[in-house]
């Protein structure tokens, strides 16, 4: 038994520094210098800097207080798109997972449909939503993010709904009937606290969607008016060369709004993801 317990810590060990030495190497790399960028053999034991941090050790910036002013734009309108993408794509969800869980609406074939869609590419969507959007004048605008996200994550947040609402028996539905309940009174007092875990589950990962999304903020977006965190690391990749320091600095700083995230309703979100796994 001992010996089988080595070989599964050992396993362990090596999966967790497979998936864990990118962060690390992420992380002490927004703490070297330049020099130590690309010192061979690579250099685990340096002087940390912060002026890839401060914005002066990549030669992008003069101060900290042009780096912080530099960075915030971005960072807010990620913040805010993320978070209404995750919102309004946990209501869209919520509501349309019902609708089909309860009154069949669309059939089953209508289900597939919306899975289909998460199955197209992002880029095949690209150039119709950006004629769309500049006949609508939202080009450069936070909803032009916001709709375009919203085509690819609520499908999946309907799907994962789905699954939970079929899972919470109708009875409930038809004992708030009896009670003198109508069908809104139902899924709001009844269906939603009792998918909370779904909600919270579908609320992450459109959270982190959007948050990481590149390819329609690039094509959609013109200036720091609206584009997102992945265009602002986009700066640091020129045509001479890529600010690794720099880079990754601004990377841990685009990580821990996800993190925090995450961990905020992580509580609910093992529970979600794994909800109707094992049925018996």
């Amino acid at each position: 038994m001992c010996g089988i317990r080595v070989i599964k810590g050992i396993i362990v060990g090596i999966v967790l520094f497979f998936f864990l030495f990118p962060i690390y190497w992420l992380v002490t790399t927004a703490f070297k210098r330049s020099e130590d960028w690309f010192s061979w053999p690579p250099s685990f034991l340096f002087r940390p800097t912060l002026g890839n941090f401060l914005g002066l050790e990549g030669g992008f910036f003069g101060s900290a207080t042009t780096a912080i002013a530099t960075i915030t734009p971005y960072l807010r309108n990620s913040v805010i798109v993320a978070l209404l993408v995750a919102c309004l794509s946990t209501v869209i969800a919520a509501l349309s997972s019902y609708a089909i869980s309860r009154f069949k609406t669309g059939g089953m074939g209508f289900v597939s449909w919306i899975i289909s869609i998460r199955m197209l590419p992002p880029i095949a969507s690209a150039l119709p939503l950006y004629v769309i959007f500049s006949r609508l004048h939202l080009i450069n605008t936070w909803w032009a993010l916001v709709l375009s996200h919203l085509v690819f994550t609520t499908p999946f947040s309907t799907w994962i709904l789905l699954t939970f609402f079929n899972e919470i028996p109708r009875e409930l539905d038809e004992a708030s009937f009896v009670d003198g309940a109508n069908s809104w009174q139902t899924f709001l007092r009844v269906v939603l606290p009792l998918s909370a875990p779904g909600l919270a589950a579908v609320a992450t990962l459109a959270f982190i969607q959007s948050w990481g999304e590149f390819l329609m903020a690039l094509v959609l977006t013109t200036g720091k008016e609206a584009q997102t965190l992945p265009i602002y690391l986009g700066r640091f990749i020129t045509g001479w060369r890529i600010a690794w320091g720099p880079l990754s600095a601004a990377g841990i700083v685009t990580m821990l709004p996800v993190i925090l995230f995450s961990l905020l309703m992580q509580r609910y979100l093992i529970r979600g993801l794994t909800f109707g796994a094992v049925k018996g």
